[in-house]
């Protein structure tokens, strides 16, 4: 069986999968049906996970800022560290200068409750929409809706700051 030109060319392609992305460990981590995309759509993968790491290094900044004006708290692990509900109602207590109540077991069902009561009070008495952010899917560490919540929280809490110090 003869190879024409265009057969040639794909198997190139498939060849060069780790020429065209610069990063064989990234590839690596991805599920197999990955390397049936396009290079273009690689690509696209590749700069939204990156965006979703400076996200998370720069949000688990910002947090921990705002965490050392108390003894003791610090995120390591954005996606694992906010999962209990304990970091993040302390931070909106530091917010807030209110004592939230909370939920001091270890358990699944502690850590609901905990999440629960962070979105009511955001909802509730801060007035942040919240839309399909739901306290399972924060328990159980899913990266894009608490990279969401935090992003609602910076801009809420972050835009209140900057009124208070303009005076408005």
């Amino acid at each position: 069986m003869e190879m024409n030109v265009d057969d040639e060319d794909n198997v190139n392609n498939n060849n060069n999968i780790f020429n065209e992305i610069d990063d064989e460990d990234w590839i690596l981590e991805k599920p197999i049906s990955v390397f049936a995309l396009d290079p273009a759509d690689r690509r696209v993968l590749k700069v939204a996970d990156q965006r979703d790491a400076v996200q998370k290094k720069t949000f688990t900044k910002w947090i921990n800022f705002h965490l050392s004006k108390r003894e003791g708290l610090h995120v390591d692990d954005l996606f694992l560290d906010l999962r209990d509900g304990h970091i993040l109602l302390s931070l909106l207590e530091i917010f807030t200068n209110q004592t939230i109540p909370r939920e001091r077991g270890t358990s699944k069902f502690h850590a609901l409750q905990n999440i629960e009561q962070c979105l009511k009070c955001l909802e509730q008495h801060h007035n942040i929409r919240l839309v399909n952010i739901r306290p399972e899917e924060l328990v159980n560490g899913n990266p894009k809706l608490t990279l969401g919540l935090i992003w609602r929280i910076i801009l809420h809490f972050q835009n209140n700051e900057l009124l208070i110090k303009k005076g408005l």
